[in-house]
């Protein structure tokens, strides 16, 4: 398919009024010669695991295509973790080898054969030679393809093990025909997204929108996606529900060129509330809203109705169905993981049978529409699309001995902690937190610190009732 894309655009880096456009040609001639210094630095890489550390843009694109299509095991990791759970990460998914993109802290990754991204890209464009790449065969469609790490209830990450089935075993159109004139004409059609690519939507654009002959306009510093948007026209706009919260503000102040005029928009990766969809509807945007999660691999429901299912997350895709078992969404796709990876027991609690058990709660309408009402387990999902685990910031808040209890939740989209101690003790307990926040990444931040002067309500068992 991208060989027929040609000479379409498959990559805009947006930097201001500055742009480097990439077409499909090039993108498949870069591929295959990241492919081919890949293997000048590691040897055949087949089989190999590769842990990407690198911002999202039309290099991480190029890299993620020459490690799959040469056989080798992507495990893509997000730039903004700690150290600690990177470690973690690296080591729970028998890394090989990890790309960094400018990353201050490739020490701690002395065990691993170590590239740079920079002089990988050097290297490529100063050779012609290029590695022979090829499309999977049917007999590889069970082959681990990819380790997506997603957090779980406890502190520790879960790897997600993604076949080549579940990425390439259909192809995706997050785009429907009716927000393109009911035409497959989509060359050069131009989406943004901030979505990052260690994240399920960033690889469901990727797939989705080169499949398509688009054009994936990103900028080459996300915090100034209003400058770069300012500078050209968008077609669509794919991207986390906070970044619809700062949308809502460039047109409610009359800048809608601000956000590049665009005329669809999508999103995904946490619930949307109603209000916030409805001020787009008003203001001639359509709008549509997905549902998934890493260990389906893929958006499992859509949502191009909002304006008579606002409170949906929509129905099942195709070849997807959805349904409930005591009340818990549960997913039966071909795109489902094949499990936790090197994880037995807890692929047991969400993958049975081949139907992924979401740990989300709902219910299904009589026309096919899914409602979610709750959460099985503790997981926070902030607007930005990040999950966080609440025990693993409660185990960081335990190890000061002056707390004596406590509990982590979600506030305001933000994270918040209610700590049971001594009067006396806040102020230092408060200096602490505020240590605590300089070494987290910014959506595990604690952004609210409450005191209460009794203890937490607790079950039989003793642990703390949420």
């Amino acid at each position: 398919m991208m060989e027929n894309h040609s000479d379409a655009f498959v990559a805009m880096m947006l930097d201001g009024k500055d742009r480097d456009r990439y077409t499909y040609t090039e993108y498949l001639r870069d591929m295959r010669k990241c492919a081919y210094q890949l293997e000048e630095q590691l040897g055949g890489i087949e089989g190999k695991h590769i842990c990407l550390l690198a911002n999202t843009d039309y290099r991480y694109m190029v890299l993620l295509g020459a490690i799959l299509f040469s056989r080798a095991v992507a495990i893509p990791l997000n730039y903004n973790e700690t150290v600690d759970n990177l470690m973690f990460a690296i080591n729970k998914a028998d890394a090989d080898a990890i790309i960094c993109s400018e990353y201050p802290q490739t020490e701690s990754f002395k065990d691993l054969a170590v590239i740079s991204e920079e002089n990988l890209f050097d290297n490529i464009s100063k050779s012609l030679d290029e590695k022979a790449l090829r499309d999977f065969t049917d007999e590889e469609a069970q082959q681990l393809a990819m380790i997506m790490f997603t957090s779980g209830t406890t502190s520790l990450s879960k790897g997600v093990a993604i076949s080549v089935q579940s990425l390439f075993g259909n192809i995706r159109r997050i785009f429907p025909l009716v927000f393109i004139n009911e035409s497959e004409d989509t060359l050069n059609s131009k989406a943004y997204t901030n979505f990052p690519m260690y994240h399920l939507g960033g690889i469901l654009a990727w797939l989705s929108w080169t499949s398509l002959g688009g054009t994936i306009c990103m900028s080459k510093d996300p915090k100034h996606v209003l400058t770069d948007l300012s500078n050209i026209t968008i077609d669509f706009g794919a991207v986390t529900p906070a970044m619809l919260k700062v949308w809502v503000n460039c047109i409610k102040r009359g800048h809608k060129n601000r956000i590049g005029n665009v005329k669809h928009l999508l999103s995904g990766g946490a619930l949307i509330e109603p209000p916030l969809i409805q001020f787009f509807i008003d203001n001639d945007l359509t709008f549509g809203q997905f549902y998934g999660m890493t260990e389906t691999c893929n958006a499992v429901t859509e949502n191009f109705d909002m304006i008579n299912h606002i409170d949906s997350i929509g129905k099942a895709v195709d070849e997807t169905e959805i349904f409930c078992v005591d009340g818990e969404i549960c997913v039966k796709s071909w795109s489902n993981m094949m499990g936790y990876y090197k994880n037995p027991e807890e692929t047991a609690e969400c993958l049975r049978d081949g139907i992924i058990y979401t740990g989300d709660l709902g219910y299904i309408d009589e026309d096919g529409y899914i409602y979610l009402t709750g959460r099985k387990k503790n997981l926070i999902i902030l607007s930005g699309g990040e999950n966080v685990s609440p025990e693993e910031i409660e185990t960081k808040a335990y190890e000061n001995p002056l707390i004596k209890e406590c509990k982590v939740f979600e506030k305001k989209d933000r994270i918040a902690i209610e700590i049971y101690a001594h009067k006396e003790d806040e102020e230092s307990i408060r200096e602490y937190i505020s240590n605590l926040n300089q070494v987290m990444p910014a959506y595990k931040k604690i952004y609210f610190v409450e005191f209460r002067d009794t203890e937490f309500d607790k079950t039989a068992s003793g642990k703390i009732k949420r």
